[in-house]
């Protein structure tokens, strides 16, 4: 039986039956062979466990702050649990993240987006396209 590795937005890896299809929000990583193939090549490319979104939000938290010139700490963003408005973070601000999100991960992000309401909102946008990115090469 064939076998392919997939991925998805957390980039945390599987083993899936070649001729079956994906379930929602997995992708085919590129990597196909033999069940044993597969989790030897998963071993070797999985090294970090921990979710994307976990490092991408602590990623942006110290990236706020940094961008509100450390008004906030990055403590407090990932804890405020409200809009970026609500926590203070001013225009330039934005600006400032924005341009630190596409130099880090190489993601567009368009100020009209309502990915730009939250942390979370912010961490799930980053993670899908860069899911997305695996799709479309």
């Amino acid at each position: 039986m064939d076998y392919r590795v997939v991925i998805n937005a957390d980039e945390q890896y599987s083993v899936w039956a070649a001729e079956d299809d994906l379930p929602a929000g997995w992708v085919a990583e590129g990597h196909r062979g033999s069940r044993d193939d597969c989790l030897d090549h998963v071993e070797r490319v999985w090294t970090d466990q921990t979710p994307a979104r976990t490092r991408i939000r602590a990623w942006l938290a110290g990236a706020v702050s940094l961008a509100c010139d450390e008004r906030l700490t990055p403590g407090d963003v990932a804890t405020a649990g409200c809009s970026f408005v609500a926590m203070g973070v001013s225009s330039l601000a934005i600006v400032r993240l924005v341009d630190a999100i596409e130099m880090e991960y190489d993601v567009a992000v368009d100020f009209t987006q309502q990915a730009l309401e939250n942390l979370d909102s912010l961490t799930d946008f980053i993670a899908t396209e860069r899911l997305r990115r695996r799709v479309d090469c």
